[in-house]
């Protein structure tokens, strides 16, 4: 692990990077089977895997564990191939873990899996998501089912996504839980990925949408439907700028949840995490105060207080992420900018043609818009979907340089900005705005 150590230290001392893989990537390089050591020193494991989600989920429930057991190992800043995995763990090289908590990327499901064998594994959602690099949602579905089939754990699925509820299969010990109707769910949906019964292929029939095809469905030729619930968020209130939930767990006990962080997605995630800390036996009232308590620093609804506004830093990487984004800060009435960073570098998929299926024309939607920027490499792109949402062209200005679209948006007199960046843009437009702040 010598080598790994090495490139760590290089890399924050020398080149103030986060070294969030690099470390891993010369230590698998080194020593191929260092996975198996981590295996071998958390005494409980947990997967998270899926498309959207598991970067806040895992944070939620490493936080909420931390709060119960001294030593908690995770990859907290969402580097979830292996080398990710192993350079969290080189940053700490404890001997034993009490858990080990890790969000892993849908294409690395295998690889990980192969060397780190969880006793639970929870799957949060399909979207589509860098299709040049993953392919269809099918494929990344098949690709985990084959690799659960070997592994004796417990599946924690979410149950309003009918292609994960349909992980039943297995036949495994399964968990479901979800969100119910609620006064933000639709009759319709402008993005369902799968309309299709995963069981026997006939239309599925939704009495309801919560976000993308999550929701309440049934086939009406073969009965496949959502699971019954062992957690369920049952009631969803928005008040100053956060939600407020009911949880009811397996032995319909409820509780009230308040959380800082915007959308209904936030609803799942914090579902997600919920299910998964009671289900390894946490109480639920501490568990719930130890959501609340919940802070992030990832660029996912990340709130900066400024002396006269609050920035509001969410990243948006598939069409499903910049539909609810947008559907969030459509129920925010203060005056506001907004600042979308486009990139197409490796990590961010090359491929940009999802921001044509993502629901841009609710930015009609959105109350009191002073100014939109459009940054990054593909500036240009973005403002001409915006354009084509019949966003008035007035309202845009298209300046490549993040830094400087950046100083612009800050300039407005506006109480809050949303800055809206693609994964490779999500860090730098954080250190950019913290600069800011100095």
């Amino acid at each position: 692990m010598a080598g790994g150590k090495l490139a760590s230290f290089i890399l924050q001392k020398i080149l103030k990077s986060s070294a969030s893989a690099m470390p891993g990537k010369v230590a698998m390089t080194i020593y191929p089977d260092i996975l198996k050591v981590v295996n071998e020193r958390c005494q409980n494991k947990i997967i998270i895997t899926g498309t959207n989600g598991k970067t806040t989920t895992n944070n939620l429930l490493t936080h909420i564990l931390t709060r119960e057991y001294p030593l908690v190992l995770s990859n907290l800043r969402g580097a979830n191939m292996p080398q990710g995995l192993v350079s969290a763990f080189l940053h700490h090289r404890e001997k034993h873990y009490d858990w080990g908590v890790f969000e892993v990327d849908e294409g690395s499901f295998k690889r990980v899996t192969t060397d780190l064998k969880p006793d639970y594994v929870l799957v949060t959602n399909f979207f589509r998501d860098q299709l040049d690099r993953y392919g269809e949602i099918e494929k990344a579905f098949q690709d985990i089912l084959e690799s659960l089939e070997p592994l004796d754990t417990t599946l924690i699925l979410n149950a309003d996504d009918p292609l994960v509820s349909n992980f039943r299969k297995l036949h495994k010990r399964n968990i479901y839980y979800g969100v119910a109707r609620n006064q933000y769910s639709t009759l319709q949906q402008g993005i369902v990925e799968s309309r299709f019964c995963p069981a026997c292929s006939s239309y599925l029939e939704y009495d309801y949408y919560n976000y993308g095809q999550l929701g309440g469905y049934q086939c009406p030729d073969c009965g496949f439907s959502n699971p019954s619930y062992d957690y369920q968020i049952t009631g969803i209130d928005y008040q100053d700028h956060q939600y407020h939930y009911q949880f009811k767990d397996k032995n319909q006990e409820v509780q009230d949840i308040t959380f800082a962080y915007e959308g209904i997605y936030n609803a799942y995630n914090c579902c997600a995490a919920l299910s998964t800390a009671l289900e390894v036996g946490l109480p639920l009232e501490r568990v719930a105060r130890s959501i609340e308590e919940f802070e992030y620093h990832l660029g996912r609804m990340e709130n900066f207080q400024f002396p006269e506004k609050t920035v509001k830093i969410a990243l948006v990487k598939n069409p499903i992420g910049l539909s609810e984004t947008i559907s969030s800060a459509s129920l925010d009435e203060r005056k506001k900018s907004m600042l979308f960073v486009l990139n197409d570098n490796p990590a961010d998929g090359r491929d940009v043609s999802w921001i044509w299926d993502a629901e841009v024309e609710k930015m009609g939607n959105v109350k009191n818009i002073n100014k939109i920027y459009c940054s990054g490499r593909r500036a240009e792109d973005i403002a001409l979907r915006l354009k084509y949402a019949r966003v008035p062209v007035e309202l845009m200005e298209v300046d490549d340089d993040m830094d400087s679209a950046i100083g612009k948006v800050l300039n407005e007199e506006v109480e809050i900005v949303y800055l809206l960046p693609t994964y490779t843009a999500v860090f730098q437009a954080r250190e950019l705005v913290l600069a800011r702040l100095e």
